[in-house]
């Protein structure tokens, strides 16, 4: 019980102590953690992105380079209708994937962002 009680104190002690030492290291952990936060709300977010790369994962066999074009192009729905625009409707030069590849990945990027605008 005295440790725990011990380890509230210092607890509070850290987020109402202003002295420049303490301050600076309360700013950057408070920092990191809103950080991690706001990517992981990001991330659930990103739903129809996150479906539409596993299933063009599981649709086609990429190398390392396709995989990380991949995930990069596809990291979250703003993305992938990005994504959707330039390649699929402007039919703009993919230097990764073009003919039979792009219009499978096309197919399937376009069925999530129907899914997800139901």
């Amino acid at each position: 019980m005295k440790k725990f009680l011990f380890l509230v104190v210092v607890v509070l002690a850290f987020f109402t102590i202003d002295h420049p030492l303490i301050k600076e290291q309360r700013d950057k952990l408070l920092g990191e953690g809103m950080e991690k936060l706001g990517e992981t709300s990001q991330l659930q977010r990103a739903l129809a992105a996150k479906v539409a790369r596993g299933e063009i994962e599981r649709a086609m066999s990429l190398s390392e380079s396709e995989h990380n074009y991949i995930q990069d192009a596809l990291l979250t729905d703003t993305k992938l209708q990005e994504f959707h625009v330039r390649y699929c409707v402007r039919n703009e030069l993919n230097l990764y994937f073009y003919e039979e590849r792009l219009a499978a990945i096309c197919e399937i990027v376009t069925r999530n962002l129907n899914d997800a605008n139901k």
